[in-house]
């Protein structure tokens, strides 16, 4: 297996004490204080992953500490690859 090139990406978006984290293949890549500030990194991440015709699914930890697979968020306009 080669972790150099992986296939899928994943990103995490989870409430940690105080901010929302946001996570690809389960390194930071930023922390929030507005969920909507997160989720427009992983539009983002989600932009990327597309660009790399690479696989992508998300995983959000709400406040009540429960967990939710999502599909990736769609890219914004702007962060979609032409």
């Amino acid at each position: 297996m080669n972790l150099d090139k992986p296939t899928a990406l994943q990103i995490l978006v989870a409430w940690r004490d105080n901010k929302w984290v946001v996570l690809r293949n389960a390194v930071e890549v930023g922390a929030y204080a507005y969920r909507a500030h997160a989720m427009d990194m992983a539009r983002t991440l989600a932009s990327e992953a597309e660009a790399q015709d690479a696989d992508c699914y998300m995983l959000v930890r709400e406040r009540d500490g429960s967990w939710d697979e999502h599909p990736c968020p769609k890219p914004a306009r702007e962060d979609r690859p032409e």
